[in-house]
Parts: structure tokens; C-alpha cells; sequence
């Protein structure tokens, strides 16, 4: 998995800590980049002991920062941030936390807001410009059930409304 050949521990030190510097970043990220720079694991160890030590690394604030971020700019549902925080080996505890501060909007509302977004995204698709926009939003992690449901109250308002 080594892409390099091995760096001296401190230019690797430097070299992890401008990565920590750049973003927030999970420990399992940064446990695999100190891997490909081919450090042993007791050196591994104590890095990222010094690295949480300096507070650079932080599961609860990587957590956080990634919950919000993709629920408010990618329009995650709260279950797909929840399985790819899993997916970095986040804590159940740091996930749960993460979970909590989002906002309470219910799903529903969530797929009142982007359908309309999606509609018009897909509107070449002709009749199935819906179906696509079902298929985005599923995409993005909420759950089939509840799209199908808002798409067929918003399809009979629109209808009710066309009477």
C-alpha cells in the first residue's frame, strides 16, 4: 500500500501535521496516511497521541464538522452521514453527538425543500423527470418510503390544484 519509500519520522511529523492542518480530519484517515508513509505502528501510536495532544486531531470535532457540512451543503439525510461516519470508524458516541446538533427539520420537509431543485434538474427527462429526482434523493440516503410519499402528496396537490 506504500506508495513512497519510507520518510524519517520527522519530516513525516511535519508532513502529517500540515495534513492535520488542512481540514479536520478522522483519526482512521490519518491512521492509514501514516501507513502509506510507512511508519511503524509504536510510531503511528505516538504520533497521533501528540496529534491530539497539540489539538489537531479530534474525532468529536471531525464528526461534527463533517455532519454539518454534508447536511447543509450536500443535503445529506442524517442516515447516509451517519453510515459514512461509521464507515470512518467514528465512535457510536461522536456519531450520535454529531447527529443531535443537526437541525431537527423532519425528512419530509427535507424532501419538500430539494424536490422541486431536482425536478427542474431533471426536466429534459420529461415524465420521468420525478423518477430521477426520486432516485437522487434515495441517493442521498432517505428512505424510500417517505420520497415516494411526499412525491405522491405533491403530485396530488398539483393535481387538485389543476381541477
Amino acid at each position: 500500500m506504500q506508495n513512497e519509500a519510507p520518510l524519517d519520522l520527522a519530516k513525516c511529523r511535519l508532513k502529517i501535521r500540515r495534513y492535520c492542518d488542512k481540514a479536520e480530519r478522522a483519526p482512521f484517515d490519518v491512521e492509514k496516511k501514516l501507513i502509506q508513509y510507512g511508519v511503524w505502528p509504536k510510531d503511528r501510536q505516538d504520533l497521533m497521541a501528540e496529534l491530539i495532544t497539540q489539538n489537531l486531531l479530534s474525532e468529536s470535532r471531525f464528526a461534527s464538522a463533517f455532519a454539518h457540512d454534508h447536511f447543509e451543503f450536500r443535503k445529506w439525510s442524517k442516515r447516509k452521514i451517519e453510515l459514512h461516519l461509521k464507515a470512518k470508524r467514528v465512535s457510536p458516541r461522536n456519531i450520535q453527538d454529531a447527529i443531535r446538533n443537526l437541525p431537527n427539520e423532519g425528512d419530509a420537509l427535507q424532501i419538500r425543500l430539494l424536490l422541486p431543485v431536482l425536478q427542474k434538474k431533471y426536466e429534459k427527462k420529461g415524465r420521468l423527470k420525478n423518477q430521477y429526482a426520486a432516485k437522487a434523493l434515495i441517493r442521498k440516503g432517505f428512505q424510500t418510503e417517505e420520497v415516494f410519499k411526499v412525491l405522491r402528496e405533491v403530485s396530488e396537490s398539483f393535481d387538485s390544484f389543476l381541477d
